[in-house]
């Protein structure tokens, strides 16, 4: 029986995969969205007077329901800015991923 040689240029193919990028900016958006909250949430616990008046000198709000409001929105607004720039990088890493320099 023939014994099969090695195929060394198994190593020289390129394996990169391109990236999925509507999954790739729901996993920023969610990662994003995550740290918004958690940094809200902290500065909330621990900066609470101090945050309130930052909330009500920017968004002009003073009651708590409209702070919570406006919370709601900056998560909301985590996002969607988490979403935009993650597909952004995926579409840029894909372009460059097809680009061939000789």
């Amino acid at each position: 029986m023939k014994k099969k040689k090695f195929d060394f240029n198994v190593f020289r193919k390129s394996r990169t995969a391109k990236l999925d990028k509507l999954k790739f900016a729901l996993a920023g958006s969610f990662t994003t969205g995550f740290f918004v909250l958690v940094l809200e949430i902290f500065l909330w616990i621990k900066f609470v007077p101090l945050y309130n008046s930052i909330i009500t000198g920017v968004y002009g709000v003073s009651n708590n329901p409209e702070i919570i409001r406006v919370f709601l929105m900056i998560l909301i607004l985590g996002f969607l800015i988490g979403f935009s720039l993650s597909w952004i990088f995926a579409w840029v890493y894909n372009k460059l991923l097809s680009l061939r320099i000789k």
